[in-house]
């Protein structure tokens, strides 16, 4: 199943959630009814009596419809605000569980191991870097949550971190990353929201009870008749709330488990090492704290871990996750069964800077990057699609090898907010503006800033083209920490800066693009678009416009970028796109252009980046420029491209 297959199916999957969750309203609806009718029973007769006959005598469809309503609007409302509170997505998850958030300058060598294996799978599909949590918990686990692939949050336990070896964690995340692929993070998140609000039946009727303690000094016979009735309430809620939470159990199970299986078989494919994703879970199984967390909160998340995050009397029905010994066997047909007890790792720093020592392979890639060559070669279209979401193991070594690439005073500046930003200022400077440039960040950027630039500057002048948005994406996890105030300081200097000769270059529109979206969506100034257009006719000037403006941007001669237009129009399918002249367009109107393209839905994505893959590869060859183009594009629309495109073997 591809990239674009996995999102679909997972939208189509909130349907099943929806239908689930109404079945259980509905069945909590009936049982509350019953409840009622019951204490009507009581109150009339002093007796308690749930026969057939006595509940039809009490029984009107008024009362009913307002019982089913009143259900109805009380869980929403709970879902809706358990929703809202998690809107933040990942990291809003991560906090709830007690997640701390690793510093991207930490020195710890469990940490620096860990940011090294996420920035290697980050780099090699394409997206974000992911922002780091741990969990202070024993048992061996790990989870990713988010809203979108570039907002993901990748969390572990501290068992994860100090338990395994770099290959087992390497496929623990792998595992974590084929979930932020397969669009199972989202519908994490509207489970937890749909599941709070049935839920919330069950803490009603423990407050009612509560509530007891306040009303048993009455004494006189009608006092004693509301107290009953509260009881009764009472423990009917707390009893139906049971319901709820098993049939919440149920939805889960029905959801999470077949996920695992497609998640453990992405993590082989990914690292092409059974033994990596297989070895930690037989160190869960093997060990005495296994995967569970003791955190309160942990039983809301359960069905979006790597293995099972909380136990219950009825795992045979309700787990979340497959059995270990299942998956295990899953990995490896011949496993003999045996678990392994886990001893915590020994991790040197050295060896993980910059992952494994480097092979003549390695050194080659390196070579390669450096001399600007390794991104210019015949590709096919077909191919372009297959690598989205898709990582195989040439991918993580030509990310490795990238990331090698980068100036260790690069790297390191990354790491902290002060840097980070120093590092996306001097990527921006431009030789013809830099009088005015100079000018505006001494004007308004921050002091710190402008010396830690000057000290980066010979380095940013040996960076390779090709690690130029693998290097911008390793400033965002460290940037999103930013203070709003300090964000928006941040945001005014990139727009100035670009805007010094009232031109906006392709390289600037690069960065600004993918820099702001992402950040103005962390701080809420903007929204993530939603899924609306189904018919690519209501895209189709959207469509000409970015068609035609990557056309000519990679090929200067006009009668080329209109052949160029030609391929892509026929690779999309669509005969009535018309080819916008070089004179009529600019790069605002590609930012808007996109905004619209955002709102696809997701199996028409694939027809814009194929069409938009044709046209950049029309002569049979990418350049470093139109591949980081197509790049920039394809992660606006959520579609994580590789930054070296290669052959997948």
């Amino acid at each position: 199943m591809n990239f674009f297959a996995a999102q679909d199916r997972a939208r189509r999957k909130t349907g099943w959630l929806v239908l689930l969750f109404m079945l259980a309203v509905i069945g909590l609806i009936s049982l509350t009814v019953i409840l009622l009718l019951g204490v009507l029973v009581y109150s009339q007769t002093g007796t308690i009596n749930f026969s057939i006959t006595a509940l039809q005598q009490q029984f009107n469809w008024s009362m009913v419809t307002g019982v089913a309503a009143g259900i109805v609007l009380f869980i929403f409302l709970g879902s809706i605000y358990k929703y809202l509170s998690l809107s933040q997505g990942g990291a809003a998850v991560a906090e709830m569980l007690g997640g701390r958030l690793v510093s991207r300058s930490s020195a710890d060598p469990d940490e620096r191991r860990l940011l090294n294996v996420v920035d290697e799978m980050a780099i090699a599909s394409g997206i974000t870097v992911p922002r780091v949590y741990v969990l202070d918990e024993m048992g061996i686990n790990a989870f990713a949550a988010g809203l979108t692939p570039n907002s993901a949050v990748i969390g572990v336990t501290n068992g994860t971190l100090t338990r395994l070896n770099r290959e087992e964690l390497q496929g623990v995340i792998a595992h974590e990353f084929s979930h932020i692929f397969n669009g199972d993070m989202r519908l994490n998140l509207r489970l937890i929201g749909v599941l709070h609000g049935i839920l919330l039946i069950g803490l009603l009727g423990f407050q009612l009870l509560r509530s007891l303690r306040f009303m048993g000094r009455s004494r006189n016979s009608k006092g004693g008749q509301a107290v009953a009735v509260v009881m009764i309430i009472g423990l009917g809620l707390t009893v139906i709330g049971y319901v709820g939470y098993f049939f919440g159990q149920w939805i889960k199970a029905m959801v999470s488990r077949q996920r695992e299986y497609l998640a453990d078989a992405s993590a082989v494919r990914y690292t092409r090492n059974r033994d990596g994703i297989a070895g930690a879970l037989k160190k869960i199984g093997g060990f005495s704290a296994g995967s569970f967390l003791d955190t309160p909160t942990a039983a809301e998340y359960s069905h979006a871990y790597f293995a099972q995050g909380v136990g219950s009397m009825l795992d045979s029905m309700f787990a979340t996750h497959p059995p270990l010994d299942h998956r295990i066997k899953s990995i490896e047909p011949d496993w003999d069964g045996k678990f392994i007890v886990p001893e915590v790792q020994q991790t040197k720093v050295d060896a993980e800077i910059s992952g494994d020592k480097q092979d003549t392979k390695s050194e080659q890639l390196m070579h390669a990057i450096l001399a600007g060559s390794i991104a210019t070669g015949v590709l096919n279209v077909d191919e372009v699609i297959e690598q989205i979401g898709a990582i195989n193991d040439e991918q993580v070594h030509i990310a490795q090898s990238i990331i090698d690439s980068i100036p260790v005073n690069l790297r390191r500046a990354t790491e902290e907010p002060y840097g980070a930003r120093a590092v996306i200022y001097g990527l921006l400077l431009d030789r013809a503006k830099l009088d005015t440039q100079k000018s505006i960040m001494q004007q308004r950027a921050d002091a710190a800033v402008l010396v830690l630039l000057n000290n980066l500057l010979a380095d940013l002048n040996k960076l390779p083209e090709l690690a130029r948005l693998p290097l911008l994406e390793m400033t965002i996890p460290t940037l999103k920490g930013l203070s709003k105030p300090q964000y928006q300081k941040f945001r005014e200097v990139v727009q100035a800066l670009i805007s010094a000769d009232k031109k906006v270059e392709l390289h600037e529109w690069v960065i600004q693009r993918l820099l702001i979206q992402q950040l103005d969506q962390e701080f809420g100034l903007r929204q993530p678009a939603k899924p609306k257009h189904a018919i690519l006719g209501a895209v189709k000037h959207e469509a000409e416009i970015v068609l035609s403006l990557i056309a000519i941007i990679e090929h200067s001669d006009e009668q080329d970028a209109q052949q160029a237009f030609a391929a892509g129009k026929k690779m999309i399918g669509a005969g009535a796109l018309n080819f916008v002249a070089r004179d009529e367009l600019n790069l605002a109107m590609l930012n808007s252009a996109l905004d619209k393209l955002e709102q696809l839905k997701p199996l028409l994505k694939p027809r814009i980046i194929k069409a938009m893959a044709a046209c950049i590869m029309h002569d049979g060859k990418a350049t470093i420029k139109g591949q980081e183009l197509l790049r920039a594009i394809a992660s606006c629309l959520d579609c994580p491209i590789p930054p070296v495109l290669t052959e997948l073997s």
